[in-house]
């Protein structure tokens, strides 16, 4: 893919209006790819241009992007450089076959996918192998399709309640349709079971109290071990989700745990690390594989790639039992075969189907994942705890918020104790109640989804806020209350690390974020005549 020579000049260019050097009608074609091979939740509203997330597949380099834990908007950059890569496979396409040319573009994504994260580089090592999907939800249907038609045994799937994790994980996780429409466009009931007859069983374990505050390790511990030794006296298989790290920054259950349990039930239980927030390290996620643990990683979220995009990570001993499996008739409208590892008996049942979509949203993502890789771990170090400092002062200190109840990324039983500082046990998404100014409490999740929705529409010259969606942690009583996220993505920690002068840039940035917040906020809960808040455009 071309590289671009100067990214924050082109940004500056694109936002004072300069034209990406491209036709109009080639433009028009990448952005109705850029939205095509996925669910509705691609879909864009005809008079906004945006989707359900609020965003749409053309950069808004003004944007105050700080809402990576839900979604991102396209950079001009990587805008720039898929928009040349889709202008070659147009002329290729011209006088070759469009699905040979996928097959072959997308095998390569995989493979850049994989060295990124230094894996299969070794002559002679055991390969990791890649299945691609349209989002991390549906790498939960695959894993689920996969495993329950392993044996006799029927699969129970254990994942985290849904507000840790994704809206479709439960029912995507239970072998069901999530979505009321597929990649191949193709309308299904949401809900109804892949394969009838042969639905898994899930069932979720909430991390959190009703109040927001956290569970004891020892807690979730025990209702899990209680819900496995069920399964298995049941007949059952199981599946153990583990979240690294959830929309609310937590690593759950705990890796102590997970061993534990991992050594307790042996082949009973296998474990799917859901890493679609993709906040963790190549060598963390090398590490999780070595224990025969499957990862599944996301473009759409740390990364800030377009959504949707996503990979589930195969170590050699789960490739071995998958290879010869077959998928249930319904997953051909979820994938093709160019999308599964060569030789794979499931490529079979799939079509020859080329979704270019789900190509270029790969590619945008694996450009920032390639820049992000290229910098040196002390000064990603740098920016992520200047940052976390920044923002958990200024969330503890003001009256306007209150920091939601987390606790430190722990992977010491990964990695056994160690005094080295890895990039990835810094946290880089920060949630926070928003606090009523007239009185004790907290605003409702009404209300702080309104303060949500607010902030993220231009008005008075001021940039658009993009938070991360309000999380819904907690009922007080009959109120429920909702958490927002301010978070890092790969590419604001690129920009960051060119300087010092860049970082105390991206700081000042996040407390404009954080003032803008709390205004906005103090006018939604009844506080009509506070003055405008004087905040320089972005």
């Amino acid at each position: 893919m071309p590289q671009i020579v100067d990214d924050r000049a082109l940004d500056r260019n694109v936002a004072a209006g300069a034209p990406l050097q491209r036709s109009g009608k080639g433009e028009e074609a990448l952005l109705r790819s850029l939205i095509s091979g996925g669910d509705e939740r691609l879909d864009c509203d005809e008079a906004t241009g945006l989707n359900m997330y609020g965003h749409g597949p053309s950069p808004r380099p003004r944007d105050l992007a700080f809402g990576s834990s839900t979604a991102s908007t396209i950079s001009a950059a990587a805008f720039s450089a898929v928009g040349a890569y889709y202008a070659d496979l147009l002329r290729e396409m011209e006088s070759a076959s469009a699905t040979e040319i996928y097959e072959r573009e997308i095998g390569q994504v995989r493979h850049d996918l994989l060295r990124l994260l230094d894996l299969n580089q070794a002559a002679g090592q055991a390969r990791v192998d890649a299945i691609l999907a349209t989002s991390g939800t549906d790498i939960h249907l695959f894993a689920a399709a996969l495993l329950a038609r392993e044996d006799d045994r029927a699969l129970m799937t254990i994942t985290l309640m849904g507000n840790e994790t994704g809206s479709g994980v439960m029912t995507a996780s239970s072998g069901r349709h999530f979505m009321n429409r597929v990649s191949s466009e193709r309308a299904v009931a949401k809900g109804e079971e892949l394969q009838l007859g042969e639905a898994t069983r899930n069932t979720t374990v909430a991390v959190r109290n009703k109040d927001g505050s956290l569970r004891t390790d020892e807690e979730v511990e025990e209702e899990l071990r209680g819900l496995i030794e069920l399964a298995r006296a049941a007949g059952l298989r199981c599946l153990l989700v583990v979240t690294d790290v959830s929309k609310t920054s937590l690593l759950a259950p705990s890796l102590e745990t997970v061993l534990r349990l991992k050594g307790r039930f042996g082949a009973v239980l296998d474990i799917m690390i859901d890493a679609c927030q993709f906040r963790l390290s190549a060598a963390t996620i090398r590490a999780y594989l070595a224990r025969d643990f499957m990862v599944a990683v996301t473009g759409s979220k740390f990364l800030a790639g377009p959504i949707f995009s996503g990979a589930l990570l195969c170590p050699p001993a789960i490739s071995e039992r998958f290879r010869h499996r077959t998928v249930p008739a319904a997953l051909a409208d979820y994938c093709g075969k160019a999308e599964w590892p060569e030789g794979w008996a499931a490529r079979e049942s799939l079509p020859d189907r080329a979704n270019f979509g789900l190509l270029l949203r790969w590619k945008a993502a694996l450009f920032e994942l390639e820049r992000f890789a290229g910098l040196p771990e002390e000064k990603v170090i740098a920016v992520l705890s200047a940052f976390a400092g920044a923002v958990t002062i200024r969330l503890r200190s003001d009256p306007a918020f209150e920091l939601l109840d987390s606790r430190p990324l722990d992977r010491s039983h990964l990695w056994g104790e160690t005094s080295v500082l890895r990039w990835d046990e810094i946290p880089s998404i920060f949630s926070f109640y928003l606090c009523h100014p007239h009185h004790d409490g907290l605003l409702t999740a009404t209300e702080t989804a309104d303060v949500y929705k607010g902030l993220a529409v231009e008005q008075g010259g001021l940039a658009a806020v993009r938070l991360g969606q309000p999380v819904r942690c907690a009922d007080f009583g009959d109120m429920p209350a909702s958490a927002l996220r301010i978070c890092l993505s790969a590419p604001l920690i690129v920009a960051a690390s060119e300087s010092t002068e860049a970082l105390a840039g991206l700081i000042a940035e996040a407390m404009t974020v954080l003032d803008r917040t709390a205004d906005m906020a103090a006018r939604q809960s009844g506080e009509r005549d506070v003055a405008p808040m004087r905040v320089a455009s972005a």
